[in-house]
């Protein structure tokens, strides 16, 4: 690898892969970076089976463009039937280990993306408000998709950050042979009665590709996981056959910390559908906050609207050449609430891809 690269993008989840495909398609030589071994992140590692954020509330695709690229191809891997409507908001079935091969496939697709995998971001250098090199390669622009702020947590910039009143983690996982009906709320709700009397932590379900399957989303750390299987299979008619294929519990990060931009989107942004001069992507997903305890708030948009992100929310307020997307984006813990989810991280991935490459000088992406 050369010591030089136009773009380098850290983090390789949505948000990531998004930014590095459509620099490279843009024309940047772009360079992929994670700590883990593969592209994936929260859709290909958490646990997941939804996609959200990807629909208007009538179920038409929000963003065109790499969002509903990836999407199209998701459903051409997986095949799960149309989006359906989980309440007021639509959302698309998925495997994760699908996420993980398009991911795969897309950037390996573009001869201009290198990638390193295993690596953590060790070293940021800034002078006179630009990143100068990062880890010791020289860059013309970075991109932070790390969804803590890492790059700009590292290069100096304010950061705005989540706790567990409003984005509390959870622990996901699947449960094969589940034999209960979980489509109406009065079945969930006694699931629900019988880990409360049992003093276990709740816990919420989403549908899965797969026939008699479910994820679990579970609010208690990850060690009382056995406990909680146990308590189902034996107490909880329909659950007796239940099993879940993994080994390894860990908590999923709704979101962490925001770099402030040129512009902070904000929950009123949000709630009052705000469009904006400079828009590059589209959200539509509610407010969507959980507490500690396991209790969700969630405020909608007006019927039919979206809202608009603008590029100033994607661009580092003090280093000029430092860009964000996902849920490192600059925004309050109220906007993050709604622009965290994957479909919103597609998009504004992909915009940022492309604001990025468009600062750098002409020479440089010929």
């Amino acid at each position: 690898m050369s010591a030089q690269v136009d773009i380098v993008v850290v983090g390789s989840g949505a948000a990531g892969i998004a930014a590095a495909v459509t620099a490279a398609r843009t024309g940047a030589n772009t360079l992929l970076m994670d700590r883990n071994p593969i592209a994936g992140g929260t859709g290909g590692f958490s646990g997941l089976t939804t996609l959200c954020g990807l629909h208007t509330d009538s179920g038409q695709f929000l963003n065109d463009g790499f969002a509903r690229e990836f999407a199209e191809e998701l459903l051409r891997e997986d095949n799960p039937g149309e989006p359906f409507k989980m309440g007021r908001v639509f959302v698309q079935l998925y495997r994760p280990e699908s996420f993980q091969a398009v991911a795969a496939r897309l950037l390996a697709n573009e001869a201009r993306i290198q990638t390193q995998w295993n690596t953590s971001l060790n070293e940021v250098i800034v002078r006179d408000g630009l990143i100068q090199s990062l880890n010791g390669l020289r860059v013309g622009a970075v991109i932070d998709c790390t969804g803590t702020a890492e790059v700009g947590r590292t290069a100096g910039e304010e950061l705005l950050v989540t706790d567990e009143t409003t984005q509390s983690p959870a622990v996901i996982f699947k449960l094969e042979n589940v034999e209960r009906d979980l489509r109406s709320p009065i079945g969930v709700a006694m699931v629900l009665l019988h880990l409360a009397h049992a003093g276990l932590p709740p816990l919420s379900f989403m549908p899965c590709v797969d026939p008699g399957t479910v994820a679990v989303k579970f609010s208690g750390p990850p060690a009382q996981v056995p406990r909680l299987l146990e308590f189902l299979q034996q107490q909880v008619s329909g659950f007796e056959r239940c099993r879940t294929p993994q080994t390894d519990f860990t908590v999923a990060r709704r979101s962490g910390a925001m770099i402030v931009g040129r512009y902070v989107l904000t929950g009123d942004d949000v709630l009052r559908a705000r469009k904006f001069p400079d828009a590059v992507a589209r959200g539509s997903w509610p407010v969507e906050q959980w507490s500690a305890d396991g209790r969700q708030s969630i405020r909608y948009l007006p019927p039919g609207e979206f809202y608009e992100i603008p590029a100033g929310a994607l661009h580092a307020a003090r280093t000029e050449n430092l860009f964000m997307a996902g849920k490192s984006l600059s925004a309050d813990v109220e906007a993050v609430a709604s622009a965290r989810v994957i479909g919103c991280c597609l998009a504004t991935g992909a915009a940022v891809g492309k604001l990025a490459a468009e600062s750098l000088p002409a020479a440089r992406t010929a």
